[in-house]
């Protein structure tokens, strides 16, 4: 079965970085499709046809009491400083939207899904470079970003806490549509709790509290929740097949990575090598895997030759 990876979708930001917009764009979702086949990327083009890339959905997403009351308590409020607590709890009191968004195992390798939790900045520029959004997240503190969605939609996005099995982001923005008196705001928080199940594989899900400061809009997103909750879940899933497809390019087309690398922008100018890192040393280790798997010797020039035909061939393909 042919898998793709959406182009051209605006909400989408990546697995770390969050998206406050689920609430501020809630009322333009009912215009947005869910999917665009004449806008899609095949996702064998990049990952050579291989099987290896996999985000499956294990459980639908849901906005439920009962699930959001276990997510409340899933928030790690005591890990937080006195000033974030306030303000998580804030979000809480004056809640407009919740949604669980799906339950999803995701085929990657822990450190291509720990780099990209450490780095959203760069997934969003390499999904600029791949022609796929027009999203823009710039680093402007050690934890803190701002965004620009391209339409209408920017703010700012914080890293509250980063850990092994949690990641919590607070989102505010605002969208300034054409005709609007006024920009329509909102904050969210995103909580991303992925567990290591196994080498090669990662099950994931992200809890999503968005409140307005406006009665009028609230009672509009909770209008179109539906839809907007259809595009938050379809969407979450394509960031996680993003994910599973970056792994899998790591180790099998490190070539395609250098090139990409190189064409990204928004982002510090250490980032290029540090991905390029990250890359080798998943390489290196999924080779020596294929080898000893083929009962062949595991050495440095049975490792490097597609590598040196890369260079010699200049395209930044792997020969294979």
């Amino acid at each position: 079965m042919q898998r793709y990876f959406l182009r051209g979708q605006t909400w989408s930001v990546p697995v770390a970085a969050a998206c406050a917009w689920l609430g501020i764009s809630a009322i333009a979702a009912a215009q947005q499709p869910v999917t665009d086949k004449s806008s899609v990327i095949p996702i064998q083009e990049i990952a050579g046809g291989s099987n290896a890339v996999a985000a499956d959905v294990i459980q639908s997403g849901d906005s439920g009491r009962k699930q959001r009351l276990e997510a409340v308590q899933q928030l790690p409020v005591s890990r937080l400083t006195p000033e974030s607590q306030k303000v998580v709890q804030d979000v809480l009191d004056h809640l407009s939207l919740y949604r669980r968004l799906p339950t999803v195992e995701v085929t990657s390798d822990r450190r291509t899904y720990e780099y990209f939790i450490q780095h959203p900045d760069v997934a969003v520029s390499i999904w600029r470079a791949m022609d796929i959004s027009r999203v823009q997240l710039t680093q402007s503190g050690p934890t803190t970003y701002e965004t620009d969605t391209k339409d209408g939609t920017v703010g700012k996005v914080e890293v509250l806490l980063r850990s092994a099995d949690s990641c919590l982001i607070l989102c505010h923005g605002h969208l300034q549509g054409p005709g609007m008196p006024k920009p329509i705001q909102a904050r969210a928080l995103m909580h991303l709790q992925p567990k290591f199940v196994s080498e090669g594989q990662i099950t994931h899900h992200c809890d999503l509290f968005v409140c307005f400061p406006s009665q009028t809009i609230e009672a509009i997103a909770k209008l179109v929740s539906p839809v907007s909750f259809r595009i938050a879940d379809k969407n979450f899933e394509e960031i996680s097949l993003f994910v599973s497809l970056m792994s899998n390019a790591m180790a099998r087309q490190p070539g395609w990575i250098e090139q990409i690398s190189q064409k990204m922008d928004g982002v510090p100018a250490e980032s290029p090598r540090e991905l390029q890192a990250v890359t080798a040393s998943v390489y290196v280790d999924a080779e020596r895997r294929r080898l000893s798997a083929l009962g062949q010797p595991v050495s440095i020039e049975a490792i490097m030759p597609p590598v040196q035909q890369t260079a010699a061939g200049g395209n930044g393909a792997i020969a294979r």
